[in-house]
């Protein structure tokens, strides 16, 4: 363990943990949140007549409506546009158009042209029509990491050429990666790793096919999952650069001037720990992406704020969030989104209802924050931190709510005796284990199960698939809470009436007890870039 890290970890350890939140009006507010309550906002939200919240539709803009006016009977303040509940967002939706979507290249003078689906495929991105050239550029994995000693931009500059990078990060899955072991840091998500190309110029990117496969175990769905939809994107500067991913016999090709291999390559990198980034002289590249029925909707976060009561710490700010939308209606079936994520609405509604009627405004601001297209690779959330209505660098910590009404029964968890009837995963806390110690002193009054092991080990990515991913890309304390996949995610069959009521009541008031502690404390939490090792209560490992 790098000695920095080692003086954090012994630091955080050694620093006195504060009592419980004692309070008699605290606690007493914390008794307010009750299972009628929360089974009332579910069943509306995951009604029929809401037809699965799909993100812009007219369905979705009344469950924003019906939390706005839940903000407003709370007399919270409104903190979106012009005096509104509202920040709203343009997203477009659109489909690829296979007739007019190519790569091709020149190496070593000659030319080459490569098959849509067959040597190469669509990857994340926006939905606007262009075309990009551009001389070619390894840039390893397209990470630049200074906490971990690691740049692939070093030396090498991608402004203007096409990058071609390998997907993930240095020695993943290898338990004594500089990274973080097992588990991925947020360099590795192509969410992060395409914006970061964008933002340093690169004309295009190719991402190198994974050399062997995750092994993640597949849950069958109890119905059909969603298939057949439009792609949906931000109407804006995110991802908006050709991205294609292509085989690594495609990358070969391309490489060939070089004299180097993917695996080569990629297996230099992974035992140095240094990065090999160069110009491939001689290679060039030319990306079209194109989209047709492109059409655009009014996307809405709606946000609200409780006002602190301090005058020096009411300007840092605790955010509590969850997203509204689901998958909409699609072939026949309705994707009702009551554990995904009416449950997370819910919980936040029912925070905000226990900070506002407990008689004790706490001394930092609590912000509550409802997302849009999270379902669509978190688009809202990231609007949000593009146009932040409260400082970045004054957020205290986000707390996110996705998914917290179910029982998990993963095939990457096999379920324990008690089939976590009363467990809660808690996700991000490796990054601010600050944050880990006030919830855990908050569990004592709440009674739950935490679990922790995607701190260590994470099959399903699922701690890079929700709306505080973006958060940690920026250094900010983070967690989220969610009670893992099951096999009614995304199907007809994820319904109000199979939400674990009694659990989901606990979390929320662990969730209102750490917010409280958080909102009327001075503590900094600390973000550490580099992870601090976690131990999770129970097996670690997926079988």
């Amino acid at each position: 363990m790098p000695l920095r890290r080692a003086l954090c970890a012994l630091l955080l350890t050694a620093a006195p943990l504060l009592a419980q939140t004692s309070n008699p009006a605290i606690l007493k507010g914390a008794d307010r949140i009750k299972v009628d309550d929360l089974k009332g906002d579910i069943f509306f939200l995951a009604s029929e007549d809401m037809a699965g919240r799909n993100s812009g539709s007219l369905e979705d803009h009344i469950a924003t409506d019906y939390i706005a006016s839940e903000f407003l009977r709370l007399g919270l303040k409104p903190m979106g546009d012009n005096s509104t509940f509202f920040q709203k967002m343009d997203i477009l939706t659109g489909r690829p158009d296979p007739e007019h979507i190519t790569l091709s290249a020149t190496v070593d003078g000659q030319k080459h042209s490569f098959r849509f689906n067959e040597d190469f495929t669509l990857a994340r991105q926006s939905l606007r029509s262009a075309s990009s050239c551009g001389d070619l550029v390894f840039a390893g994995y397209g990470i630049s990491a200074p906490e971990f000693a690691y740049d692939d931009f070093s030396g090498v500059d991608v402004k203007g050429k096409v990058a071609l990078v390998f997907t993930r990060e240095p020695q993943a899955d290898d338990p004594r990666s500089k990274f973080m072991g097992t588990l991925d840091s947020y360099h590795a998500f192509n969410w992060h790793k395409i914006e970061e190309l964008r933002k340093r110029g690169a004309a295009a990117v190719l991402i190198i096919q994974d050399r062997v496969p995750r092994d993640v175990k597949p849950i069958p769905p109890t119905s059909p999952r969603p298939s057949g939809e439009p792609s949906y994107a931000l109407d804006g500067q995110m991802w908006d650069i050709p991205v294609f991913l292509v085989k690594r016999t495609i990358a070969d090709q391309l490489l060939a001037p070089s004299g180097k291999t993917a695996d080569q390559l990629q297996a230099a990198i992974d035992q140095s720990v240094h990065p090999d980034s160069f110009s491939v002289r001689q290679s060039s590249a030319c990306l079209t992406k194109s989209y047709t029925g492109v059409a655009k909707h009014e996307g809405r976060n709606v946000v609200a704020m409780l006002e602190g009561s301090d005058p020096r710490l009411k300007s840092q700010t605790v955010i509590v969030t969850a997203h509204h939308d689901h998958m909409g209606s699609y072939n026949g079936h309705i994707y009702y989104g009551a554990d995904d994520n009416a449950s997370g609405i819910a919980g936040l509604l029912e925070v905000a209802r226990a900070l506002t009627h407990n008689g004790v405004r706490p001394k930092r601001s609590v912000l509550f924050l409802a997302y849009d297209a999270e379902e669509r690779i978190f688009l809202g959330s990231y609007f949000y931190v593009t146009h932040p209505v409260v400082p970045l660098n004054q957020t205290v910590a986000t707390i996110n709510l996705d998914m917290i009404g179910r029982n998990e029964d993963d095939a990457n968890w096999p379920p324990p005796a008690d089939h976590n009837v009363n467990m809660v995963n808690v996700l991000g806390t490796r990054y601010n284990p600050a944050l880990r110690q006030v919830i855990d002193r908050e569990n004592g009054r709440a009674g739950l199960k935490l679990d922790y092991k995607m701190d260590v080990v994470d099959p399903d990515s699922l701690w890079s698939r929700s709306d505080h991913f973006w958060f940690a890309t920026l250094h900010i304390p983070q967690v989220e809470f969610q009670t893992g996949l099951h096999p009614d995610y995304h199907t007809q069959n994820d319904t109000w009436d199979r939400i674990n009521y009694p659990k989901l009541t606990r979390i929320a008031r662990l969730v209102y007890l750490s917010v409280a502690d958080l909102a009327n404390s001075d503590r900094k939490i600390p973000f550490l870039a580099t992870g601090q090792q976690t131990q999770s209560r129970h097996d670690l490992q997926p079988k």
